[in-house]
């Protein structure tokens, strides 16, 4: 075989070699070189993605950019009222303050009103309906009784309802009040007195801007009585004159038989005023026995009977001629009672133990006697 032979070019390469019957032939391998290679297939992919960088934006589809979404809340219920305060003006004593407030459920949620309540007891109050829908309004109408007000008046009410933001809503009535005249003190406070004690207290009713005459003049209940006292200091010559400015001075009484406990009342007057015919006053007393126990009951259980326990109650009388303690005893024998002085003519121990014979669960008394008649039983039980 002859030596190889290339071409100019790198591309051929011949072989030649020889056959059986003396000839010979001729083989020829095309050859590319790797670098010749790499160069056009870089060329290639280079062209490739060009076209397809320029053809891109044709191909895919534009979309408009979206908002975002905002986070979803839970609906709720808003209560919005027209006003929060509203004023009546000038009204006369004894007539009614009124308003209606109206509101409105702004939310998108059911509003619930769970309650409404006032101030005091002289203002009283009506809703028209305890569930609003969303975009529904409602309406809350106020009462003020001005009877026994004077001056200048502000009510408060409160709503109360499932707003989140507004849980309790504050109202206000307002108002100012005219009267004929007034009480000085506007009630009439006795305090705590002893049964049998003589008491009385002075109260003053004063006109406003025109003279007033009592036609009728009330206490009740009948442990009270009142009179219309005369001013004596009032010269006689201006008398007619003064009575017109002074005010009018009411002395209230309480009985000495009245009873013991709590005794309310009130102070009526009559008057001859065009728009007024009326004006009254509380009077407040409390009444206590001149003689005082405590404790008005004693328990004896099993344990102190055991240990012989010796219980007391305290006798004490605070006015009157003192108090003599005559005899102390038991309705039966399975009580034992005595008496120790604590403060001579005034305040007394009586001492009662159980016999050791006397079963738990019995009830037994003791009785006092005194000097004075309002002292009776004192209870006790084992």
């Amino acid at each position: 075989m002859n030596a190889n032979e290339l071409d100019s070019r790198d591309r051929k390469l011949n072989i030649q070699y020889p056959t059986g019957g003396g000839g010979g032939g001729i083989y020829t391998y095309i050859i590319y070189p790797y670098r010749r290679i790499m160069t056009k297939l870089i060329r290639n992919i280079i062209i490739i993605q060009a076209v397809l960088f320029i053809l891109a934006p044709c191909a895919i589809p534009q979309s408009t950019p979206q908002p975002a979404a905002e986070p979803k809340t839970n609906p709720v219920p808003v209560i919005e009222f027209q006003e929060v305060t509203y004023d009546v003006g000038d009204i006369w004593e004894g007539e009614k303050a009124s308003h209606t407030f109206s509101f409105k459920n702004t939310g998108d949620a059911v509003l619930l009103i769970k309650k409404v309540k006032t101030s005091c007891g002289c203002t009283a109050t009506n809703l028209s309906s305890k569930e609003i829908e969303p975009g529904k309004t409602g309406e809350i109408k106020a009462t003020f009784n001005t009877r026994r007000y004077h001056g200048k008046q502000s009510k408060t009410i409160y709503v109360s309802s499932n707003d989140p933001h507004h849980a309790t809503v504050q109202l206000k009535l307002q108002t100012t009040v005219k009267s004929a005249a007034s009480f000085k003190p506007r009630n009439l406070q006795f305090g705590q007195i002893t049964r049998g004690e003589k008491i009385s207290r002075i109260i003053e009713l004063t006109p406003e801007g025109e003279p007033i005459k009592i036609t009728k003049l009330t206490a009740s209940p009948d442990v009270f009585t009142a009179r219309i006292l005369e001013d004596d200091k009032v010269n006689p010559d201006k008398k007619s004159e003064e009575k017109a400015i002074r005010p009018i001075r009411i002395e209230v009484s309480v009985s000495p038989e009245a009873t013991v406990g709590r005794h309310n009342g009130n102070l009526t007057v009559k008057i001859d005023h065009p728009k007024i015919t009326s004006l009254s006053a509380r009077l407040y007393l409390r009444v206590e026995g001149p003689v005082k126990f405590s404790p008005r009951m004693l328990f004896f259980d099993e344990n102190a009977q055991k240990a012989r326990s010796v219980k007391k109650v305290r006798i004490a009388k605070q006015k009157g001629p003192d108090l003599k303690i005559l005899e102390v005893k038991s309705t039966i024998p399975q009580f034992q009672a005595g008496t120790a002085t604590v403060k001579a003519g005034r305040e007394f121990d009586i001492e009662i133990s159980l016999a050791p014979e006397t079963k738990p669960g019995d009830r037994k008394s003791t009785r006092l006697n005194s000097s004075h008649t309002d002292i009776s039983r004192m209870p006790s039980s084992a």
